[in-house]
Protein backbone atom coordinates (compact mmCIF):
# COMPACT_ATOMS: atom_id res chain seq x y z
CA UNK A 1 0.00 0.00 0.00
CA UNK A 2 1.34 3.40 -0.94
CA UNK A 3 1.94 5.97 1.78
CA UNK A 4 -0.60 8.39 0.32
CA UNK A 5 -3.34 5.74 0.40
CA UNK A 6 -2.41 4.70 3.95
CA UNK A 7 -2.61 8.31 5.20
CA UNK A 8 -6.01 8.67 3.52
CA UNK A 9 -7.35 5.56 5.26
CA UNK A 10 -6.04 6.80 8.62
CA UNK A 11 -7.62 10.24 8.09
CA UNK A 12 -11.03 8.80 7.22
CA UNK A 13 -10.85 6.32 10.12
CA UNK A 14 -10.05 9.09 12.59
CA UNK A 15 -12.93 11.23 11.34
CA UNK A 16 -15.37 8.33 11.68
CA UNK A 17 -14.21 6.52 14.84
CA UNK A 18 -12.58 9.29 16.89
CA UNK A 19 -14.47 12.43 15.84
CA UNK A 20 -17.84 10.66 15.34
CA UNK A 21 -18.40 12.20 11.91
CA UNK A 22 -21.10 10.59 9.77
CA UNK A 23 -20.18 9.01 6.45
CA UNK A 24 -22.06 11.82 4.69
CA UNK A 25 -20.03 14.45 6.59
CA UNK A 26 -16.79 12.68 5.74
CA UNK A 27 -17.80 12.52 2.08
CA UNK A 28 -18.19 16.32 2.05
CA UNK A 29 -14.92 16.88 3.90
CA UNK A 30 -12.94 14.53 1.64
CA UNK A 31 -14.85 15.53 -1.51
CA UNK A 32 -15.74 11.94 -2.37
CA UNK A 33 -18.99 9.97 -2.58
CA UNK A 34 -20.63 8.40 0.47
CA UNK A 35 -20.26 4.83 -0.94
CA UNK A 36 -16.54 5.57 -1.35
CA UNK A 37 -16.32 6.44 2.36
CA UNK A 38 -17.98 3.13 3.25
CA UNK A 39 -15.61 1.20 1.00
CA UNK A 40 -12.55 2.96 2.46
CA UNK A 41 -13.68 2.26 6.05
CA UNK A 42 -14.12 -1.43 5.18
CA UNK A 43 -10.64 -1.44 3.65
CA UNK A 44 -9.20 0.20 6.79
CA UNK A 45 -10.63 -2.64 8.88
CA UNK A 46 -9.31 -5.32 6.50
CA UNK A 47 -5.84 -3.76 6.47
CA UNK A 48 -5.73 -3.68 10.29
CA UNK A 49 -5.70 0.11 10.48
CA UNK A 50 -8.93 -0.09 12.48
CA UNK A 51 -9.41 -2.85 15.05
CA UNK A 52 -12.75 -3.31 16.77
CA UNK A 53 -12.73 -5.25 20.04
CA UNK A 54 -16.05 -6.31 21.50
CA UNK A 55 -15.75 -6.86 25.24
CA UNK A 56 -17.34 -9.87 26.82
CA UNK A 57 -19.94 -8.91 29.40
CA UNK A 58 -17.75 -9.93 32.35
CA UNK A 59 -14.99 -7.60 31.14
CA UNK A 60 -17.28 -4.61 30.66
CA UNK A 61 -17.44 -2.13 33.55
CA UNK A 62 -20.95 -3.28 34.40
CA UNK A 63 -19.81 -6.90 34.34
CA UNK A 64 -16.78 -6.10 36.51
CA UNK A 65 -19.01 -4.24 38.96
CA UNK A 66 -21.50 -7.08 39.30
CA UNK A 67 -18.72 -9.66 39.51
CA UNK A 68 -17.05 -7.83 42.40
CA UNK A 69 -20.39 -7.34 44.16
CA UNK A 70 -21.07 -11.08 44.01
CA UNK A 71 -17.56 -12.10 45.02
CA UNK A 72 -17.26 -9.76 48.01
CA UNK A 73 -20.92 -9.33 48.99
CA UNK A 74 -20.97 -5.62 48.13
CA UNK A 75 -24.13 -3.55 47.82
CA UNK A 76 -22.66 -1.51 44.95
CA UNK A 77 -19.43 -1.10 43.01
CA UNK A 78 -18.53 1.92 40.89
CA UNK A 79 -15.87 1.10 38.27
CA UNK A 80 -14.01 4.16 36.95
CA UNK A 81 -12.75 3.86 33.37
CA UNK A 82 -10.15 6.65 33.67
CA UNK A 83 -7.91 6.42 36.75
CA UNK A 84 -7.59 10.21 36.95
CA UNK A 85 -11.35 10.39 37.61
CA UNK A 86 -11.22 8.15 40.71
CA UNK A 87 -11.55 10.87 43.35
CA UNK A 88 -14.25 12.76 41.48
CA UNK A 89 -16.18 9.49 41.13
CA UNK A 90 -15.81 8.81 44.86
CA UNK A 91 -17.11 12.31 45.59
CA UNK A 92 -20.11 11.61 43.36
CA UNK A 93 -20.87 8.36 45.18
CA UNK A 94 -20.70 10.12 48.55
CA UNK A 95 -23.01 12.90 47.35
CA UNK A 96 -25.61 10.27 46.45
CA UNK A 97 -25.74 9.17 50.10
CA UNK A 98 -25.83 12.59 51.77
CA UNK A 99 -29.60 13.05 51.61
CA UNK A 100 -30.11 9.89 53.67
CA UNK A 101 -27.17 10.44 56.03
CA UNK A 102 -27.49 11.79 59.56
CA UNK A 103 -23.98 10.98 60.81
CA UNK A 104 -21.09 10.65 58.37
CA UNK A 105 -17.91 8.95 59.57
CA UNK A 106 -14.81 10.30 57.84
CA UNK A 107 -11.62 8.34 57.22
CA UNK A 108 -8.23 9.79 56.47
CA UNK A 109 -5.34 9.74 54.02
CA UNK A 110 -4.30 11.32 50.74
CA UNK A 111 -7.17 9.78 48.78
CA UNK A 112 -9.81 11.09 51.20
CA UNK A 113 -8.21 14.53 50.94
CA UNK A 114 -8.32 14.40 47.12
CA UNK A 115 -11.91 13.18 47.20
CA UNK A 116 -12.93 16.17 49.32
CA UNK A 117 -11.09 18.51 46.93
CA UNK A 118 -13.13 16.98 44.09
CA UNK A 119 -16.46 17.57 45.85
CA UNK A 120 -18.69 20.07 44.02
CA UNK A 121 -19.17 23.52 45.47
CA UNK A 122 -22.24 23.70 47.71
CA UNK A 123 -25.55 24.93 46.36
CA UNK A 124 -26.28 28.19 48.17
CA UNK A 125 -30.00 27.35 48.29
CA UNK A 126 -29.55 23.79 49.55
CA UNK A 127 -29.97 22.87 53.20
CA UNK A 128 -28.16 19.96 54.81
CA UNK A 129 -28.93 18.39 58.16
CA UNK A 130 -26.15 16.04 59.16
CA UNK A 131 -22.99 15.66 61.19
CA UNK A 132 -19.45 14.74 60.10
CA UNK A 133 -17.06 13.19 62.59
CA UNK A 134 -13.56 11.67 62.19
CA UNK A 135 -13.19 7.92 62.58
CA UNK A 136 -9.61 8.17 63.87
CA UNK A 137 -7.44 10.62 65.78
CA UNK A 138 -4.79 12.93 64.31
CA UNK A 139 -1.35 11.72 63.17
CA UNK A 140 1.83 13.69 63.79
CA UNK A 141 2.78 13.79 60.09
CA UNK A 142 2.42 17.19 58.36
CA UNK A 143 0.24 15.93 55.48
CA UNK A 144 -3.31 17.31 55.81
CA UNK A 145 -4.75 13.96 54.78
CA UNK A 146 -3.79 12.63 58.21
CA UNK A 147 -5.43 15.49 60.12
CA UNK A 148 -9.07 14.29 60.11
CA UNK A 149 -10.37 17.37 61.91
CA UNK A 150 -9.12 19.57 59.05
CA UNK A 151 -10.69 17.19 56.55
CA UNK A 152 -13.98 17.35 58.46
CA UNK A 153 -13.88 21.16 58.35
CA UNK A 154 -13.36 21.19 54.57
CA UNK A 155 -16.02 18.55 53.94
CA UNK A 156 -18.40 20.51 56.14
CA UNK A 157 -17.85 23.53 53.91
CA UNK A 158 -18.60 21.45 50.81
CA UNK A 159 -21.69 19.67 52.18
CA UNK A 160 -23.24 21.96 54.76
CA UNK A 161 -22.96 19.19 57.36
CA UNK A 162 -21.85 20.20 60.86
CA UNK A 163 -18.27 19.15 61.64
CA UNK A 164 -17.48 17.63 65.02
CA UNK A 165 -13.91 16.92 66.09
CA UNK A 166 -11.98 14.17 67.81
CA UNK A 167 -9.40 15.94 69.98
CA UNK A 168 -6.93 13.11 70.30
CA UNK A 169 -3.74 11.77 68.74
CA UNK A 170 -4.23 8.72 66.57
CA UNK A 171 -1.48 6.79 68.31
CA UNK A 172 -0.94 7.36 72.04
CA UNK A 173 2.21 5.55 73.14
CA UNK A 174 0.96 4.03 76.40
CA UNK A 175 -2.19 2.38 77.70
CA UNK A 176 -2.44 5.10 80.34
CA UNK A 177 -2.42 7.83 77.69
CA UNK A 178 -5.05 5.95 75.71
CA UNK A 179 -7.31 5.68 78.74
CA UNK A 180 -6.77 9.37 79.47
CA UNK A 181 -8.13 10.33 76.05
CA UNK A 182 -10.92 7.76 76.15
CA UNK A 183 -12.17 9.17 79.44
CA UNK A 184 -12.60 12.71 78.07
CA UNK A 185 -16.05 14.11 77.33
CA UNK A 186 -14.94 14.72 73.75
CA UNK A 187 -14.15 11.05 73.15
CA UNK A 188 -17.41 9.92 74.74
CA UNK A 189 -19.36 12.32 72.52
CA UNK A 190 -17.60 11.07 69.38
CA UNK A 191 -18.11 7.48 70.51
CA UNK A 192 -21.84 8.19 70.61
CA UNK A 193 -21.62 9.63 67.07
CA UNK A 194 -19.87 6.45 65.91
CA UNK A 195 -22.73 4.40 67.36
CA UNK A 196 -25.22 6.42 65.32
CA UNK A 197 -23.22 6.72 62.08
CA UNK A 198 -25.14 5.54 59.04
CA UNK A 199 -22.54 6.35 56.34
CA UNK A 200 -18.74 6.31 56.29
CA UNK A 201 -16.06 6.80 53.66
CA UNK A 202 -12.60 5.28 54.05
CA UNK A 203 -9.58 4.19 51.99
CA UNK A 204 -8.48 0.60 51.44
CA UNK A 205 -4.81 0.68 52.44
CA UNK A 206 -1.93 -1.76 52.38
CA UNK A 207 0.96 -2.87 54.55
CA UNK A 208 3.59 -1.51 54.71
CA UNK A 209 2.12 1.99 54.83
CA UNK A 210 3.47 5.40 53.91
CA UNK A 211 3.46 7.18 56.33
CA UNK A 212 4.11 4.23 58.63
CA UNK A 213 1.48 4.90 61.38
CA UNK A 214 4.00 3.96 64.08
CA UNK A 215 3.65 0.26 63.36
CA UNK A 216 6.99 -0.73 64.93
CA UNK A 217 5.98 0.67 68.34
CA UNK A 218 2.42 -0.63 68.10
CA UNK A 219 3.05 -4.12 66.70
CA UNK A 220 6.77 -4.86 66.83
CA UNK A 221 7.38 -7.50 64.14
CA UNK A 222 3.92 -9.02 64.48
CA UNK A 223 2.56 -7.52 61.25
CA UNK A 224 5.41 -9.07 59.28
CA UNK A 225 5.27 -12.42 61.06
CA UNK A 226 1.51 -12.73 60.65
CA UNK A 227 1.65 -11.55 57.03
CA UNK A 228 -0.35 -8.34 57.18
CA UNK A 229 -1.34 -7.07 53.73
CA UNK A 230 -4.42 -4.84 54.13
CA UNK A 231 -5.26 -1.84 56.29
CA UNK A 232 -8.45 0.07 57.18
CA UNK A 233 -8.20 3.11 59.47
CA UNK A 234 -4.84 1.78 60.72
CA UNK A 235 -6.27 -1.62 61.60
CA UNK A 236 -4.31 -4.39 59.87
CA UNK A 237 -5.47 -7.66 58.31
CA UNK A 238 -4.00 -10.76 56.69
CA UNK A 239 -5.02 -12.01 53.24
CA UNK A 240 -8.04 -13.81 54.73
CA UNK A 241 -9.32 -10.53 56.19
CA UNK A 242 -8.52 -11.52 59.78
CA UNK A 243 -7.40 -8.72 62.12
CA UNK A 244 -3.85 -8.72 63.46
CA UNK A 245 -3.75 -7.24 66.95
CA UNK A 246 -0.72 -5.59 68.52
CA UNK A 247 0.32 -6.06 72.14
CA UNK A 248 1.20 -2.36 72.43
CA UNK A 249 -1.38 -0.89 70.09
CA UNK A 250 -3.19 2.00 71.82
CA UNK A 251 -4.66 3.66 68.76
CA UNK A 252 -7.71 5.91 69.01
CA UNK A 253 -10.07 4.87 66.21
CA UNK A 254 -13.63 3.66 65.77
CA UNK A 255 -13.99 0.14 67.21
CA UNK A 256 -14.42 -2.43 64.46
CA UNK A 257 -17.64 -3.63 66.08
CA UNK A 258 -19.12 -0.15 65.45
CA UNK A 259 -17.65 0.13 61.96
CA UNK A 260 -19.41 -3.14 61.17
CA UNK A 261 -22.75 -1.61 62.21
CA UNK A 262 -22.54 1.30 59.74
CA UNK A 263 -25.03 0.64 56.96
CA UNK A 264 -23.15 2.32 54.13
CA UNK A 265 -19.34 2.10 54.28
CA UNK A 266 -17.86 3.46 51.05
CA UNK A 267 -14.36 2.24 50.26
CA UNK A 268 -11.97 4.01 47.88
CA UNK A 269 -9.36 1.77 46.23
CA UNK A 270 -6.27 3.87 45.38
CA UNK A 271 -5.16 3.48 41.76
CA UNK A 272 -1.76 2.09 42.84
CA UNK A 273 -3.26 -0.51 45.21
CA UNK A 274 -1.74 -3.90 45.83
CA UNK A 275 -4.33 -6.53 44.81
CA UNK A 276 -3.67 -8.71 47.87
CA UNK A 277 -4.29 -5.71 50.12
CA UNK A 278 -7.60 -4.94 48.39
CA UNK A 279 -8.74 -8.55 48.77
CA UNK A 280 -7.72 -8.48 52.43
CA UNK A 281 -9.78 -5.35 53.11
CA UNK A 282 -12.82 -6.61 51.20
CA UNK A 283 -12.76 -9.95 53.01
CA UNK A 284 -13.20 -8.17 56.32
CA UNK A 285 -16.80 -7.52 55.31
CA UNK A 286 -16.79 -3.89 56.48
CA UNK A 287 -16.92 -2.37 52.98
CA UNK A 288 -20.44 -2.14 51.50
CA UNK A 289 -19.80 0.13 48.50
CA UNK A 290 -16.64 0.27 46.40
CA UNK A 291 -15.06 2.87 44.11
CA UNK A 292 -12.30 1.33 42.01
CA UNK A 293 -10.45 1.91 38.74
CA UNK A 294 -11.19 -0.32 35.77
CA UNK A 295 -7.60 -1.60 35.66
CA UNK A 296 -7.60 -2.61 39.34
CA UNK A 297 -11.06 -4.15 39.01
CA UNK A 298 -9.84 -6.34 36.12
CA UNK A 299 -6.82 -7.45 38.14
CA UNK A 300 -9.02 -8.15 41.13
CA UNK A 301 -11.64 -10.19 39.26
CA UNK A 302 -8.97 -12.35 37.62
CA UNK A 303 -6.78 -12.81 40.71
CA UNK A 304 -5.55 -16.40 40.86
CA UNK A 305 -7.68 -18.14 43.49
CA UNK A 306 -5.03 -20.83 43.96
CA UNK A 307 -2.50 -18.14 44.87
CA UNK A 308 -4.84 -16.89 47.57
Amino acid sequence: MKEKELLRLIQISKLYYEENKTQAEIARIMDISRPSVSNLLNKARKEGIVKIDILSYQHSNMGLSQGLCRRFNLKSCHVVAVAEDLHQAAAGVLVEFLDKTKVLGLGWGNNINKMIESMPQPDSDATAHGIICPLIGTATVPHRGYHPNELATELSRKTGFQAEYLISPAFPTTEQDQELFKNTNNYQEILERWRKADTAIITLGSFPLVPDHGTALRFGKKLTHEKAVGSLLSYFFNLQGEQIQGDDDYAIQIPLSLLNRIKHVIGIVPRESNISAVISCLRTGYIRHLVITEQTAKELITFNVEFE
